[in-house]
């Protein structure tokens, strides 16, 4: 039996210190956001500036992105674990053994995730320059706001960037770990590992199109930001298919040796066949004529089977979340 994890990442770690639900946990930090927010631009005395779609662009990118990272990192933690635990019935080791390795993928570098957080915040200052902000007088609380909202923005998102890439890494050493012939004729149980990749796919797509809602015409028809874009999307479904590429050569692995055993089968048959008839003894024909369709079709099975460990419907939504920010985009772009 596969054992529930001890420890969890920092976003997840966190919510359940709230001991409140994911999504409730989110609506409270985006509500708050959105109050503070609020009283900032009121205090400021800006009030006209609410009902304004400049305002909204300006100020509502980073409340909604903060929302959509702690969103989207429990849906992809959630992921990871069913991922991790679809490994136990292909693995050849007893519970105890997969569930001290199935604790080791899981279990997170807090000092490494808290290095990611800090790196964030220092692109944050680097690249924000809250020095070149207003602030005086009737503009000081909002640029307060734009900086800590900004910075706790760019801490999520480079802890997301290292959760995800970790997360490849260990689901990539338990697919090299020794695994059972029944991989080969049940590969749907590795489908939790490709929902999981799409999962990370999906959360990295959704979070460019939230993006782009809050970008200008002027600047989307600039060629550094299609470019800057296309390159997120191809990387993205690059980002998929190399967090499957484990799997891939594990599948590959087994085959290659199942192949091998077969045809050794089959050429010892062959050659005893040919021994026999040159011979002159037809005795014990039948059994070995058995053995050899018994080996080809062995044979037949394993050729047969699928690399890649994923489905045509698996396919089909990496390709609906890859079309969903090029639709984004020209919405954005044609709107009058």
């Amino acid at each position: 039996m596969v054992e529930e994890p001890q420890t969890y990442p920092l976003i997840e770690a966190l919510i359940r210190r709230s001991r409140l639900s994911w999504y409730w946990f989110t609506i409270i930090v985006t509500a708050v956001l959105l109050l503070l927010l609020i009283i900032a631009t009121l205090l400021d005395g800006a009030t006209s500036d609410l009902s304004t779609w400049g305002f909204w662009q300006n100020y509502g990118d980073g409340l909604l992105l903060i929302a959509y990272i702690l969103m989207v990192s429990s849906f992809m933690w959630r992921l990871r674990i069913k991922a991790i635990q679809a490994f136990r019935p292909l693995l050849a080791m007893d519970d105890y053994a997969f569930n001290r390795l199935a604790a080791k993928a899981s279990a997170p570098n807090r000092r490494l995730e808290w290095i990611s957080v800090l790196i964030g915040v220092g692109l944050a200052v680097a690249l924000g320059q809250p020095w070149d902000l207003p602030w005086g007088p009737g503009e000081l609380l909002s640029s307060v706001y734009l900086v800590i909202v900004g910075t706790l923005m760019n801490g999520l998102l480079m802890w997301l960037v290292y959760d995800t890439l970790a997360s490849t890494v260990r689901i990539a050493q338990l697919s090299s770990q020794t695994p059972k012939i029944d991989i080969l004729f049940n590969t749907e149980l590795l489908i939790p590992i490709a929902r999981w990749s799409l999962g990370i796919s999906v959360g990295w797509v959704g979070g460019i199109s939230l993006s782009l809602v809050f970008q200008t015409q002027d600047s989307l028809l600039r060629g550094e930001t299609i470019t800057l874009y296309a390159i997120l999307v191809c990387v993205t479904v690059l980002g998929f298919l190399l967090s499957m590429w484990s799997t891939r050569n594990t599948i590959a692995t087994v085959k290659r040796r199942e192949l091998t055993l077969a045809r050794k089968h089959l050429a010892a048959a062959s050659f005893e066949l040919k021994d026999r008839t040159a011979q002159g003894r037809l005795e014990g024909m039948e059994g070995l004529s058995s053995t050899m369709t018994s080996w080809a079709t062995y044979q037949k099975l394993v050729q047969d089977t699928p690399t890649w460990p994923f489905d045509i419907n698996i396919m089909r939504r990496l390709a609906a979340s890859t079309i969903a920010p090029v639709l984004v985009y020209l919405a954005k772009v044609f709107a009058t």
